[in-house]
């Protein structure tokens, strides 16, 4: 019998048409997307803090302590009357300011069981500035530089006064401008007469005195030496009641002044206490915007003439506001030889008679 022949049986071969580098980039590829997606995913989350979590835990924190504030007025308010003597109006007058002053008072003292270190309230109408102004410690002037009223960390962080400044003397306060219009935000566009106009007045009230200040200045300032001559604004003079005192005070006012974009109308002296606000700008890198006000002084009116509110032409800038790099000397050095020379028409004291 004939056997046919069969053939040997074959092992099975795959091959794997894909060269090795092409393996190896696929590989790559799969670990890229993975590194891009989590990279996307994490900056997703943190554009989502940033922009929605953050500001809503600043908006919720404030509005408690406003809320504080709020009903401890109302409290005061409904414990005085503010009803004028109808027999003596000007006394009646006098007598509802100082009520009114008290409750004012009284209603940040009792914030200070929030925190002790409430010191006061600021407000300026037609602006989202309505906040209460924290004392930070002595060794830590820059405390509440990143933190808010509860001590926690924000990077809004808080209005604060500044280091060698006393709430009831000539008081520096700082504050973040956020450029979502949080904090000190508005305060860069009042180099602008007709915002100004809008809100002549600051409202400013501490633990022991209530007080309603007119702006007399707002001007840009550099922090860098390579920009100019630097205005030491942050040097404020003690509120001395010397002649020497109150002339450095004066030539203080007057680099203040000087400097103003704005010219409201308001008078200065030798005697007046000053508060100014400082917020970062963003005209030039380090650049700060500075409004000044005056306290609105015993008996004074508190209102302004806004019709007399306009573009100060001569202001002082930094050198590098200039297309020439250089500042015009139109304003000589000292206060004294401004005030001979017929450039101050501001001045209403009579230190220099």
């Amino acid at each position: 019998m004939k056997h046919e022949k069969r053939d040997k049986p074959r092992h099975l071969v795959v091959y794997d048409d894909a060269p090795p580098v092409a393996k190896k980039r696929s590989v790559v590829v799969t670990i890229l997307i993975i590194v891009f997606t989590a990279v996307f995913l994490v900056s997703a989350g943190v554009l989502v803090f940033e922009l929605i979590v953050n500001p809503y835990v600043a908006d919720r924190n404030t509005e408690e302590i406003q809320s504080v504030f709020s009903e401890a007025m109302a409290s005061e308010e409904s414990t005085v009357s503010t009803e004028p003597d109808a027999q003596s109006p000007e006394t009646g007058k006098a007598d509802a300011k100082a009520q009114d002053d008290a409750r004012r008072v009284k209603a940040v003292q009792a914030l200070q069981a929030v925190n002790a270190d409430i010191g006061g309230w600021l407000r300026i109408e037609n602006t989202n500035i309505n906040y209460p102004v924290l004392v930070p410690p002595e060794d830590d002037p820059e405390y509440y530089l990143y933190r808010n009223y509860k001590k926690e960390d924000s990077k809004y962080g808080s209005i604060f006064l500044g280091v060698n400044t006393t709430l009831n003397g000539l008081p520096l306060l700082h504050g973040h401008s956020m450029q979502d219009g949080r904090m000190f935000w508005s305060l860069i566009s009042f180099g602008n007469p007709e915002v100004v106009k809008k809100s002549p007045v600051i409202q400013f009230d501490t633990y022991e005195e209530a007080g309603d200040w007119k702006i007399i200045s707002v001007f840009k300032t550099n922090t860098y030496s390579g920009q100019g001559k630097l205005f030491a604004y942050t040097k404020v003079p003690a509120d001395e009641d010397t002649t020497s005192g109150k002339r450095e005070k004066m030539q203080f006012y007057y680099e203040i002044m000087k400097r103003s974009m704005v010219d409201t109308g308001v008078d200065l002296h030798e005697d007046d206490r000053i508060l100014l606000l400082s917020t970062c700008s963003y005209e030039y890198e380090g650049f700060r915007t500075v409004v000044v006000a005056r306290k609105v002084r015993e008996g004074e009116d508190a209102a302004v003439d806004t019709s007399k509110i306009k573009e100060n032409e001569n202001a002082l800038f930094p050198d590098v506001w200039y297309a020439s790099g250089k500042a015009p000397s139109y304003w000589p050095e000292k206060f004294e030889d401004a005030l001979v020379a017929g450039k101050i028409d501001w001045y209403s004291g009579d230190l220099y008679d």
